[in-house]
């Protein structure tokens, strides 16, 4: 049959390009696809070229992810969310949920391949060996096997590996220069360590199950000269059991298209869910292969361009392309047209067989059911076994079956046919419910339970609650297993707890989703096993977390408390507590919890309290609670832990006795400041000495929270005087507090702790020094050291002498001199001066004995300041006798002699050690003149301008300046603001400089001067000393000859030639230049001239005075080669070629070629090149760089067109850059000159450039066929098309054409010079070219559009398979060709577009054959409707069987709206024309739809259809229908409008119509329904009235619910009927009487439940043991008269009732 179905789907998942990615990244290297879920392509921006990851979920492929990665490809693990990123040696591992780097490496071999072998590993392939690298440790990739020689010059593209990792395949292409692609195959066994290598192009393993064993079978596919074969052999058969068949090798010839001999396979996959082999080859065709028998399947061509990346699709077990042109394709197997084609198509039906038993695909039943018969009848019932294991579907897999087994005749053998059955289905596969529960039922009989255990735990057998029952009785283990297997989750539990394996059962209905009461569970467990209770309740707490988020913990809460309770109950405290601590947490809510357990624990167990307590678990029980129960059994520290209350605090802790000291200390800490105040207080009260030590440490540690003045008011409280000294010396060495140092210092006098007083006043630098010393000399201490410590350490020395003096203790001042500080010396003396009291040589004698201690400049000041500085002259001799060059004692001696008048300025000049500031400053109001000379001696500048300014000593000061030759000085005297700047000048020129005979200082004041911007004085002062002086050596002193001139040139420059002219002795070279930098370039000139500095004066003549006629003029004159080259570079430079040149050949110079060639290509004109070439011939033998001056000789010959010189060159030997000189040539457009040159380098594409701009076409294009370069092809056709030589143009179009990349600039470009017969007639022969690809025969059907209407029809029916349909549909809209469109739209499944182009251009477009087909596989609604208005308007009379069609698929309520509205001359508008679709639809129950229906059926007066309507369908307005219905004309829509009041529950309305039409049982079923007692009576009495009693009697039994028999009695007494009432009350009267009787025996029944039941419970409470201890439960107490229990006041407490006791609490058995 040709029009079979093919068995494949194809469709297009997604684009690449369409996602941003760019085509050059569409490649092998750098794309990678390992599963059906992730792409990834590393490629680089085409804006910043920064480099970045593009990874697409092709499940949500819309929203890809870009991330800026550095890697030359990424390889994303087909089952995590790890990838592998490679980049040149180095391979990183990534999480991308973790967000986190797993592991790198750096590999030392090149990278060839990079893909994931299994979840965990890593395929590395480098250029010799292949490494596996695990993601899930920390070791490096280790080594598999080697390469293969035959592999070293390949291109890896596959690396695979078996399941198991014994087997792996490596393939790789070597690519050959016909075009053609060779490929190998290295198979590796890891178990042997060998290597085969195969010919073959693409490999892959299966993993299948062949006849009961599992098997590993490789597939391969190879192309050589003699042909293509695909291959698939069993490898690794020895690992098999011994005895199990191989599997024979399959080979199959491959198919190629004759106009595809280049075509080979590129990638094998298998299905992942068919036995189907796809093979993917280079020019888009996918081949289908059975596994089992190698046969092809189906192939075709999915894709026009190469699909280098190919991978399972699982969920379909198809395959996911992608191509060149970035389309990822998605190749499904449609399963219900395999067996059709293979059958219709290929007409093989042993392969379909195969297919349909191996996959399950529908179409062979029939053929399975007949052979099976067969085989049955004949009694081979194996053979049958095997049919029925093989059917698709299980088709012979049912209960009658393996009945029709069962029945079978054995015929005396062994086995029995049953057994046979299921043996044979067991080694092809699984046993189903119903054969797994017959075959147990089957070993039973014989014995052997316990061997079926094997074929549970290969899972051969269906698991079933059925088959667990039948095991539990012999085996609770496999019942258990099989519970599991069937989910048959609580029989599962109850074997659990049958078998003792409780603590599973939690994490089994967790892990089932099962929700189990746990608190019976638990219970029941509790009765036996309290501590398995335990762990199932703690398990059973986990599972709640199945609950959903914001209900949790409120359900765990309640749980927990639940189970705490039951515990609790049964007097299981130790298991109560252990759950709450392991179920509780630590919040609020959880506290009332908290507390009853602690509270219980503390009434029974307070050690297990305790504990709790102490490893601080929980913190949020009532702590008050649970502090009174610490305190009642001594637990004073947890008492204090929980108590919050001060009064309670406070009577705790008085129990220090009992406490520790280091946990009381801690405690403090937790206390405000306020309370822990108070509660030492308490302390201290309770117990004053016994408390005092642990007080005084606590308030040491807390000072600085409750403040040390409030602790010291504390202590001064206590009757203890020694208090207050003991916390303060705690606290004072680490205290800041001046207060708290003073109150110490304090304390210690008045306990005479001088010892203390003494170290605190020595060491503390935080007492007030003022306020302590007041207070110790109050004091009047008889130890003078605290005293001594606080006025030498804060400056009260002074004082301290006078208060010593004045009370009678001179010997202490002078033993502090001498032995606590000398350095007070000064002060003392100073202060004993004033006191007055004290001769002067006591004083000398005090200080002569610190002599050598005594700070003698601080002494000096002191003695000054009273005037008695003559009373040191003895003690500074001695000193300076000692040898002593103390600055401050020689000062001292200098104001002594100053001060005596002894010989001062000659001290003061000879001295070198005294302070010149110091001692200048004592004599400026002594004598001005001995402040100079000390000034003088030390350069102390502004001392000594001072004092001379002040005093008028100017000579002085010029004197001092002049000798001292410093800038910053001579700036301060020379500066314009300076009022005595005249006064000082005139005693410089007039006194200073005459006396000067050093050179150096004239030379620092004339640069003064010039500083000073004082050029009269200085020019005058210059010519004085170097012109108009007869010193000699100011007259040659280059310096000043210098420095006349630079003054000159600097003020006045007319003078400067006149100074060149008449000085000798300057520097030339410096003065000219500075000359030359002040635009005096005719000095410059002649100071070079004047010197003979030739090169230097010409270099003036061309850079500044640019005159090139005087530079020539003096180069003739001078005629030297050097002064030729300065002229001839300058000319170059300045771009004055020809004599520049010349100039640089009279200098014979070739050195400056490079130079001649850079100026001749930057200014030289085409004339000027002969000259230039002439240079450089006749340099080119005395240069290194001749490769530069061959090639721009070349270069000269083409710019001046000397082309026969130009041969005649090249002819010799040279080393031109031949190459070089051509483009350039190209580039200047010389094009006679670049022909010649490419001619000889043979540049073939540029060649054919410079053809076509010569309008050399014929050889353009043998050129551009020689070069065979896209560019090229392109630049001569289209040369040729511009000079109209379309024979020439059409050869070099056709390689252009066939390149997808130039096809539209081609088309352009004819197109926009109005070619278009050409481009047509050039894109036409390009059709049946081997590399005609999708967008030329896209843009040939544009073109056709265009401009030649009447065969696109025609082109669109042969072509449109290989055109890019989008594209062309776009151009025939754009051409209104609606009809062509249409059918491209049909073809390209735009079904909805298809449908709108037939609507709105229906006279050019509409074919309802079409259009059915077409409307059938839209999926828009808005199109649906759309085509229902179009028919309503345009083809009314094919309405209805347009509405069968969108039956189902449209909202037939909008469309019953759209039919009411369109067309027809009644509010039904073109209902009734669609009649049958609305009965079709009306199966739904819609209202819509229902009251369409209704009102066609009533329009139509179709009452009976209108009735069952009704009764079928209720959704619809009733009210309006009856009210319609009431007044109809016809009794029997009136009776519908009856029964619809009757539904309305309308009856009075119902009865009414019914009473009038006379239809009484309509009436006697109204009141029946309506269950109105009232209305049944109006109705009887009626009846009786009207003497209808026939219908009395029908009236009670219709209404015999609820009809009173009293009135029924009354009403035929009344009426004189009671016979007609009499068959309704014998009724009646019997139906009491049975009730009376059965309400007698259910209270019988009853009594005897009760009382069995109460001496149950007896029975239960006389045999527990328990009571005696614990009383009676709740459970047991419930009906239960407690008549013997004792008073409630005498019970064992356990938990539920508080104890008030003080001290432990234990239980008694």
């Amino acid at each position: 049959m040709a029009g079979t179905k093919a068995p494949i789907r194809l469709q297009e998942a997604f684009s690449l390009t369409s996602l941003g990615v760019q085509p050059g990244a569409l490649s092998f290297q750098t794309a990678t696809m390992e599963s059906d879920r992730f792409v990834a392509v590393c490629e680089k921006s085409a804006e910043t070229g920064q480099p970045s990851l593009l990874l697409v979920d092709t499940h949500n492929p819309t929203k890809p992810v870009r991330r800026p990665i550095q890697a030359d490809s990424v390889v994303v693990n087909p089952d995590t969310k790890v990838m592998a990123m490679q980049s040149g040696s180095q391979l990183q591992l990534f999480d991308l949920s973790a967000k986190a780097k797993i592991k790198s490496f750096v590999s030392t071999e090149s990278i060839a391949l990079v893909r994931w072998a299994n979840e965990k590993t890593l395929a590395i392939v480098t250029s010799a060996a292949v490494y596996h690298w695990k993601c899930d440790d920390d070791e490096d990739p280790v080594k598999v096997f080697d390469r293969h020689p035959n592999l070293t010059n390949s291109q890896i593209v596959s690396y695979k590996v078996a399941k198991g990792d014994e087997w792996c395949s490596l393939v790789g292409f070597t690519h050959s220069q016909d075009g053609s692609v060779s490929g190998n195959i290295q198979l590796y066994s890891v178990k042997k360590g060998m290597t085969q290598p195969i010919e073959g192009h693409a490999a892959t393993f299966i993993s299948t199950n062949y006849e009961g064993y599992e098997t590993t079978l490789f597939a391969f596919a190879t192309k050589t000269a003699k042909g293509s074969k695909l291959f698939i052999i069993e490898v690794g058969h020895e690992n098999k059991p011994q005895g199990a068949p191989k599997f024979e090798t399959k080979e199959c010839d491959i198919f190629y298209p004759p106009e595809m001999p280049m075509d080979h396979p590129v990638s094998m996959l298998v299905s992942s869910k068919y036995s189907i082999i796809y093979m993917v080859t280079r020019m888009g065709y996918v081949h289908l292969y059975n596994t089992d028998t190698g046969l092809c399947v189906y192939q075709n061509r999915v894709s026009d361009t190469t699909p280098f990346l190919s991978i399972q699709h699982r969920a379909s077990g198809g395959l996911l392309l992608v191509n060149r042109r970035g389309q990822v394709l998605l190749l499904t197997i449609i399963p219900e047209a395999v067996v059709p084609y293979v059958m219709h198509t290929l007409k093989n039906l042993d392969l379909a067989t195969t297919l349909a038993s191996k996959n399950a695909f529908p179409g062979m039943e029939n053929i399975f059911v007949d052979q099976f018969e067969e085989l049955f009848e004949e009694e081979r019932y194996r053979e049958a076994a095997i049919v029925a294991a093989e059917a698709p579907g299980g088709a012979l897999r049912t209960p009658q079956i393996i009945a029709k087994f069962k029945t079978a005749s054995q015929g005396g053998v062994s086995p029995s046919p049953l057994m046979v059955f299921f043996t044979t289905i067991l080694e092809r596969g699984r046993l189903n419910k119903a054969e797994s529960l017959e075959l147990a039922f089957l070993m039973a009989q014989s014995g052997k339970v316990q061997s079926m255990e094997k074929w549970l735990k290969e899972d051969k057998m269906e698991c079933s609650e059925e088959l667990g029952d039948f095991f539990r009785p012999q085996s609770l283990t496999i019942a258990l297993a099989v519970y599991i297997k069937a989910e048959s989750h609580m029989k599962a539990i109850a074997c659990m707890i049958d078998s003792g394996q409780t603590a599973r059962i939690s994490s089994y209905a967790k892990k089932v989703g099962l929700d189990i009461n746990h608190i019976d569970l638990v219970n029941q467990v509790s009765q036996y096993n309290p501590k398995a209770a335990l762990v199932l309740a703690n398990q059973a707490q986990a599972a709640n977390a199945l609950v959903i988020a914001s209900d949790r913990r409120k359900q765990e809460l309640k749980g927990v408390e639940q189970m705490i309770n039951m515990f609790l109950s049964k007097g299981l405290l130790n298991e109560a507590a252990n759950y709450a601590l392991d179920n509780l947490l630590d919040t609020a809510e959880d506290g009332k919890l908290q507390t009853k357990i602690l509270v219980s624990l503390f009434m029974n167990l307070p050690q297990v309290a305790e504990q709790i307590l102490v490893q601080d678990i929980w913190h949020f029980y009532d702590t008050q609670k649970v502090g009174q129960m610490c305190e009642r059994v001594g637990l004073f520290q947890l008492a204090l832990e929980n108590y919050t209350d001060l009064a309670d605090v406070k009577r705790v802790i008085t129990n220090t006795h009992l406490l520790n000291e280091e946990f009381v200390v801690r405690y403090f800490g937790e206390l405000r400041s306020e309370d822990a105040l108070e509660v030492i207080e308490e302390l201290i009260k309770s117990n004053p000495r016994g408390n005092m030590k642990l007080c005084v440490r606590i308030a040491a540690l807390y000072t600085g929270e409750m403040e040390a003045t409030k602790l010291i008011e504390v202590f001064k409280k206590v009757k203890i005087e020694d208090a207050v000294f003991y916390y303060l010396q705690a606290i004072v060495d680490n205290s800041d507090d001046p207060f708290v140092h003073f109150e110490y210092i304090a304390a210690g006098i008045k306990l005479q702790q001088f010892s203390e007083v003494e170290r605190v006043t020595r060491l503390s630098n935080y007492y007030d020094p003022q306020k302590v010393k007041k207070l110790l000399m109050e004091s009047k201490l008889k130890d003078p050291r605290p005293l001594v410590n606080v006025c030498d350490r804060f400056g009260y020395v002074d004082e301290m002498v006078t208060y010593m003096m004045k009370n009678s203790m001179g010997k202490f001042v002078e033993a502090f001199v001498q032995r606590v500080n000398p350095m007070r010396t000064p002060i003392v003396v100073g202060t004993l001066l004033d006191v007055g009291t004290v001769q002067e040589a006591y004083l000398i004698k005090l200080i002569l004995s610190v002599k050598n201690m005594v700070p003698v400049g601080e002494l000096v000041d002191q003695v000054e300041k009273r005037g008695k500085l003559k009373m040191l002259h003895k003690f500074l001799e001695s000193k300076i006798a000692d040898g002593s060059n103390d600055v401050e004692v020689h000062s001292g001696v200098a104001k002594v002699y100053v001060e005596s008048n002894i010989n001062a300025e000659h001290f003061l000049v000879s001295n070198p050690y005294y302070d010149s500031r110091v001692v200048g400053k004592f004599c400026e109001k002594r004598n001005p003149y001995l402040a100079y000379v000390a000034y003088r001696r030390g350069l102390c500048d502004d001392e000594l301008f001072a004092v001379t300014n002040k005093n008028s000593m100017f000579k002085e000061q010029a004197l001092y300046v002049v000798n001292r030759q410093n800038d910053d000085l001579w700036e301060r005297v020379l500066n314009e603001n300076n009022a005595f700047r005249k006064l000082i000048v005139d005693q410089i020129i007039s006194t200073a400089l005459p006396e000067v005979t050093e050179p150096e200082k004239i030379a620092s004041a004339v640069k003064a001067f010039m500083n000073a911007d004082l050029p009269e004085v200085l020019m005058q002062l210059l010519e004085k000393l170097v012109v108009d002086t007869s010193s000699t050596a100011f007259r040659r002193n280059k310096n000043l000859q210098n420095l006349l001139i630079l003054t000159a040139i600097k003020t006045e420059k007319d003078r400067v030639m006149e100074y060149v002219n008449r000085l000798d002795n300057f520097d030339a070279g410096e003065v000219a230049k500075i000359a030359i930098d002040a635009e005096l370039y005719e000095e410059g000139y002649a100071i070079f001239q004047k010197f003979n500095r030739e090169d230097e004066a010409m270099e003036v003549l061309i850079k500044h005075i640019k005159d090139w006629d005087r530079a020539s003029e003096y180069a003739a004159k001078v005629d030297r080669p050097e002064v030729w080259t300065i002229l001839g570079t300058s000319m170059l430079e300045s771009g004055v070629i020809e004599e520049g040149v010349k100039c640089l050949m009279r200098a014979k110079d070739p050195t400056q070629y490079a130079l001649v060639i850079t100026a001749a290509l930057e200014h030289a004109k085409d004339e000027e090149y002969s000259i230039v070439v002439k240079y450089l011939l006749a340099a080119r033998r005395k240069v290194d760089d001749l490769k530069m001056v061959d090639t721009e000789i070349v270069y000269g010959y083409c710019r001046c067109r000397k082309y026969m010189e130009l041969e005649e060159f090249l002819s010799k030997k040279n080393e031109a850059n031949i190459e070089d000189v051509a483009e350039r040539c190209y580039d200047e457009e010389i094009w006679i000159g670049a022909k010649i040159l490419f001619l000889i380098l043979k540049n073939w594409s540029r060649l054919a450039e410079v053809y076509v701009k010569l309008g050399e076409y014929n050889e353009a294009v043998e050129c551009a066929k020689k070069a065979n370069r896209q560019p090229i092809w392109k630049i001569v056709c289209f040369g040729c098309v511009r000079a109209k030589e379309f024979r020439l143009a059409k050869i070099c179009g056709l390689p252009l054409v066939v390149d997808p990349n130039e096809l539209m600039e081609v088309v352009s470009f004819y197109e926009s010079r109005g070619y278009f017969e050409e481009v047509i007639d050039l894109l036409d022969s390009a059709l049946v070219h081997e590399k005609a690809h999708t967008g030329l025969f896209t843009e040939l059907g544009v073109l056709y559009t265009k401009y030649k209407e009447e065969v696109v029809e025609d082109y669109v029916k042969m072509w449109w398979k290989k055109a890019h349909l989008p594209r062309l549909v776009s151009a025939c809209e754009e051409a209104y060709l609606w009809l062509e469109a249409t059918y491209l739209y049909f073809q390209y499944e735009e079904f909805d577009n298809a449908a709108r182009v037939m609507m709105d251009h229906a006279p050019d477009a509409f074919n309802p054959d079409m259009f059915s087909d077409t409307i059938a596989r839209v999926g828009s609604m808005e199109t649906m409707y759309k085509a229902i208005q179009f028919y309503i308007d345009e083809h009314p009379t094919l309405l209805l069987d347009l509405m069968f069609l969108l039956a189902n698929r449209c909202d037939a309520t909008r469309a019953i709206t759209i039919l009411r509205k369109g067309g027809g001359r009644t509010e039904l508008g073109m209902l009734p024309m669609v009649k049958g679709y609305l009965l079709k639809m009306q199966t739904a129950n819609v209202r819509e739809i229902n009251e369409a229906v209704n009102s066609v059926l009533l329009a139509e007066e179709d009452i009976p259809g209108l009735d069952a309507s009704v009764d079928a369908y209720d959704n619809f307005d009733l009210t309006g229908m009856a009210k319609t219905l009431e007044s109809h004309r016809l009794i029997e829509a009136r009776r519908i409008a009856t029964k619809a009041y009757r539904k309305l529950g309308k009856w009075e309305r119902a009865l009414e119509i019914s009473t009038k039409d006379k239809i009484y049982m309509d009436c006697i079923e109204a009141v029946k329904v309506s269950k109105d007692v009232e209305l049944a009576e109006q109705l009887a009495e009626q009846f009786l009235k009207e003497r209808r009693r026939e219908c009395f009697t029908a009236l009670l039994y219709g209404c015999y619910e609820f009809f009173k028999p009293e009135t029924a009695l009354e009403l035929s007494w009344r009426h004189q009927a009671k016979d007609f009432a009499m068959p309704y009350m014998v009724q009646n009267m019997a139906e009491v009487g049975a009730k009376l009787v059965r309400l007698e025996e259910e209270s019988a029944s009853r009594k005897e439940l009760e009382e069995r039941d109460r001496k149950e419970r007896e029975a239960e409470i006389n045999e527990d043991a328990s009571v005696l201890m614990y009383g009676l439960q709740s459970q047991q107490t419930a009906g239960v008269p407690m008549l013997g229990a004792p008073p409630a006041t005498q019970a064992p407490q356990i938990a539920w009732q508080e104890q008030t006791v003080r001290g432990p609490v234990t239980m008694q058995a």
